[in-house]
């Protein structure tokens, strides 16, 4: 006689578990859903940057003279784990690797915030690894090889590295160790506002910067980034929303999906154990 389910309960079997549990793993890119533009590089291990067409909120693909390649591993920091793969450049190839944004960016009156995780792995004073905004004036977050400082995280503006209107951090660029580099741009009739963030450690925006930047307008119709430097560098996890809470998710969100995990396999186990035991 076929056993019945009262309330039509349907069975639960060892592919419907790993199914639930996959998709709990994979609540955290929900989070994405805030993001104009999440880009997490989930493309394949080694191949070149260049062309590469994931993510969202883009127009178009990676381009560029010289290309970053897809790393074997993603990167992670605290409660940013790694849900693709990485971005990684050489250390003395001077790569640029570009890409156009959907939504355009830099209008007046309007704040939006990037993050993005880096790890450089061979620092070298005279060498670069960056982030930029690029408009009618270019905005660079990340380590430069000349100015003031090349040695710590900084703002600048102008060229790649070149130590333009630079505003160090106190945060050493380290080879091997992974930061989380936040930026707020306020953007304004005139000159923009930059303020970068290192290693936050709460889900609320610090009430200071690690570096502010003023005095350049990189103007209202924003929209293309790129990734800059000859350093020898990672970078992943690039992310762009309205708030400082959309890039810095709250890691209650992490925690949350292997909780809802490990809920529904003891649901499972149970509920086997019982079937045997019917």
């Amino acid at each position: 006689m076929k056993k019945s389910f009262i309330g039509h309960r349907l069975p639960i079997t060892a592919t419907g578990i790993v199914a639930a549990a996959l998709g709990a793993s994979l609540l955290p890119s929900s989070v994405s859903a805030a993001l104009s533009v999440y880009e997490p590089f989930s493309y394949t291990a080694a191949a070149n940057l260049n062309t590469q067409n994931g993510g969202t909120g883009f127009s178009g693909a990676w381009s560029g003279a010289t290309t970053a390649t897809i790393n074997a591993s993603g990167l992670s920091y605290s409660t940013v784990p790694a849900l693709g793969l990485a971005a990684s450049t050489a250390a003395g190839t001077a790569v640029a690797n570009s890409r156009s944004v959907s939504a355009t960016l830099g209008g007046n009156g309007t704040t939006t915030y990037f993050s993005f995780l880096m790890r450089p792995d061979n620092v070298n004073t005279a060498r670069n690894a960056e982030f930029g905004l690029i408009g009618s004036a270019n905005l660079w977050v990340g380590k430069s090889f000349s100015g003031t400082d090349n040695t710590h995280f900084v703002l600048e503006s102008g060229t790649a590295g070149s130590g333009t209107g630079l505003q160090a951090t106190t945060t050493t660029a380290t080879s091997g160790t992974t930061v989380l580099l936040v930026l707020r741009a306020d953007f304004a009739a005139g000159n923009d506002t930059f303020k970068l963030y290192v290693n936050p450690t709460s889900v609320l925006e610090p009430g200071s910067a690690a570096a502010t930047l003023t005095g350049i307008d990189v103007g209202t119709s924003l929209t293309s980034l790129q990734i800059n430097g000859n350093l020898g560098f990672t970078f992943d996890e690039l992310k762009i929303g309205s708030s400082y809470a959309d890039v810095v998710p709250e890691p209650s969100t992490y925690a949350a999906a292997f909780a809802v995990a490990g809920i529904v396999s003891i649901a499972w186990l149970r509920r086997r154990s019982d079937t045997k035991r019917a």
